[in-house]
């Protein structure tokens, strides 16, 4: 990210998310709003946390922010547990698209399709030559889709779950009543081109269609940005709230991680000033789930052709996502054990042991060590 982009906005107080804007739909090329409550109570703002692996999605009015009431989306189709999140992910299948937890299970989605916004030359070697990504681009491709088309498509499928969950929490009265702000997270590394590209897929999933009550304002924030005035805006973290304190941010994403660091210049309202000059790189969790993939993938050998699509998610995600990288602490011990247990699929030709070489395989689950 250009260091003018960050200086254009990074100066903002807390209360900049509510403030008027009659003369354009969205910010213009598009440009980075701060966070403000100047506004009369009759703009609901809705904040999408659009991410690599996955997204979610918040909002609140004016006088719900005051008072720490902020909604969070936590139920979405085909999930059948509460989650803040929901995966960043689509399949088309005869016409159809499903998205997220919809998605059926044996089914082989589209993943990581943010990365795609970006030119090839902005990506690190690592990201271009991983698994993931190259499988991404080729499934792009040979389905002759676009990467912008997409991001435009599961937009539209969240924005539809989220008015419809919106309507069915607050009634059919609400959202007519209210004019909208929508704020869209982006990585503080991303280019100008990349967040003009977000703008463009927001406006062709229908975020900023006509409404009777007014034109709906887009805007977008850094991600470190936004996760350090979350921070400090929260009652419970006030008392770490005091002029010249400098916080240090690491925001680390399925694609991206930025580390930035903010100046407290005031208390009330709370507004921050970069300290240092921020940094970031494509090194998010798609490549520690690459390398795990391809530590499971090497071990296995013959046997991980025998894996069907939902096998595999059933490691990465099952596994992987919701337990090993959660749980993972590294103890420099060389006895300890993290066992990965692998699908019966993938054994129907050999027995369900090998300790030939290293990491063990016993009773189908590898047993690999530090």
């Amino acid at each position: 990210m250009a260091r003018g982009d960050f200086n254009s906005w990074n100066k903002k107080a807390l209360d900049d998310l509510w403030v008027d804007d009659d003369d354009s739909a969205s910010d213009s090329a598009p440009s980075m709003q701060g966070l403000s409550i100047k506004e009369k109570d009759d703009v609901l703002v809705v904040g999408i946390d659009f991410g690599t692996t996955f997204s979610g999605v918040a909002y609140a009015t004016a006088s719900e922010f005051v008072n720490g009431n902020i909604s969070l989306i936590t139920e979405w189709p085909g999930c059948g547990t509460e989650e803040g999140k929901c995966p960043t992910e689509l399949f088309y299948e005869y016409g159809a698209t499903s998205w997220g937890y919809a998605i059926p299970r044996d089914a082989d989605p589209i993943r990581w399709f943010k990365l795609l916004l970006l030119k090839t030359e902005d990506l690190k070697e690592d990201v271009q030559s991983s698994e993931f990504f190259l499988l991404a681009k080729e499934k792009v491709r040979s389905e002759g889709l676009q990467p912008i088309n997409l991001v435009a498509d599961y937009l539209r499928l969240l924005w539809a779950h989220t008015l419809e969950t919106i309507e069915k929490s607050r009634g059919a009265q609400f959202l007519p009543a209210l004019r909208l702000h929508i704020v869209i997270t982006v990585p503080a590394i991303w280019k100008g081109y990349a967040r003009q590209s977000m703008e463009e897929a927001a406006q062709k999933a229908g975020l900023l269609a006509p409404r009777e009550i007014g034109k709906t304002r887009l805007s977008f924030v850094l991600e470190p940005e936004a996760a350090a005035m979350a921070t400090l805006a929260d009652p419970d973290h006030q008392s770490l709230v005091e002029a010249d304190n400098v916080w240090l941010i690491l925001d680390a994403g399925g694609g991206t991680v930025d580390l930035i660091s903010y100046k407290i210049v005031s208390e009330k309202p709370i507004m921050m000033e970069e300290a240092v000059e921020g940094t970031g790189a494509l090194c998010g969790g798609v490549l520690i789930d690459n390398a795990f993939q391809g530590l499971c993938r090497t071990r296995l050998g013959r046997r991980w052709a025998l894996l069907s699509a939902n096998g595999i998610k059933e490691i990465l995600l099952d596994k992987c996502e919701k337990y090993y990288k959660r749980q993972f602490i590294p103890k420099n011990d060389e006895t300890e054990e993290y066992t990965v247990p692998i699908p019966a699929e993938a054994f129907v030709s050999t027995g369900l042991d090998d300790t030939s070489q290293l990491p063990h395989i016993k009773k189908g689950r590898i047993h690999f060590r530090e």
